[in-house]
């Protein structure tokens, strides 16, 4: 099959293949979530020229990894499935994971679909609040600019993400021909949480909670944070 005809059908595969994921999930899968958010956030970390700094994971109040995919025609789309993770506000350290759904739409000319691994650095607890109480809309309810990467030095430093509420890191996979995404919205997935920890809480009990203990399937990913934070590349 040659990569048009290929690339054509990947992309009139995709309502089906968006449609499958966001089935109820079972844990296995949420664990398989976690594992590849884990890996999402390693392949961001491994490049100087998507690195998040150190400094700004100290600062950051959580971290919300996403893995999307996107594709469509003259009416595209995005849609994927997340982690959140945030400190705890009585020891600053990072928390256990909750899950959280996103979208969003494009316009314009667009061929094929691209997985989007998308690390969302939010620097206030007030968008912390809204990533795991409702939805929130991109640019609308909380200004989301590209994050400052690599190692920064004075020379190079700019002010510009300074005073935003997150600070977006992403590599690309796949083929995607057409404009990038103009908003997008996330939410939490309470049903996947529940699930996950076997509880009837709600994200906002858990992720602020010093009394869930963190499951063994997701100790990698928050050690890998606590590395990052920490300074380790």
């Amino acid at each position: 099959m040659n990569r048009t005809i290929r690339t054509l059908t990947i992309a009139l595969a995709l309502p089906i293949l968006i449609g499958a994921a966001f089935a109820a999930p079972k844990r296995e899968n949420l664990v398989r979530r976690i594992v590849n958010s884990e890996y999402a956030l390693e392949e961001i970390m491994a490049k100087r020229e998507t690195q998040i700094p150190a400094p700004i994971l100290e600062q950051a109040k959580g971290v919300i990894i996403t893995l999307n995919y996107r594709g469509g025609f003259m009416l595209g789309g995005h849609a994927g499935r997340g982690v959140l993770v945030a400190k705890n506000l009585l020891n600053g350290e990072w928390g256990v994971p909750a899950f959280v759904s996103t979208g969003g739409a494009n316009l314009g000319f667009q061929l094929g679909v691209k997985e989007i691994d998308t690390v969302y650095v939010i620097m206030d607890d007030a968008t912390v609040r809204k990533a795991y109480t409702g939805r929130f809309d991109l640019g609308a309810d909380a200004a989301a600019v590209a994050g400052p990467k690599g190692v920064r030095t004075e020379a190079n430093e700019s002010d510009d993400y300074k005073n935003a509420n997150i600070l977006v890191y992403t590599t690309t996979k796949g083929l995607f021909a057409g404009v990038s995404v103009k908003a997008g919205w996330v939410k939490p997935d309470n049903s996947a949480t529940k699930i996950f920890y076997n509880t009837h809480y709600n994200a906002p009990e858990i992720v602020l909670s010093d009394w869930f203990d963190l499951p063994r399937e997701a100790q990698a990913l928050i050690n890998r944070l606590n590395y990052y934070t920490g300074g380790g590349i």
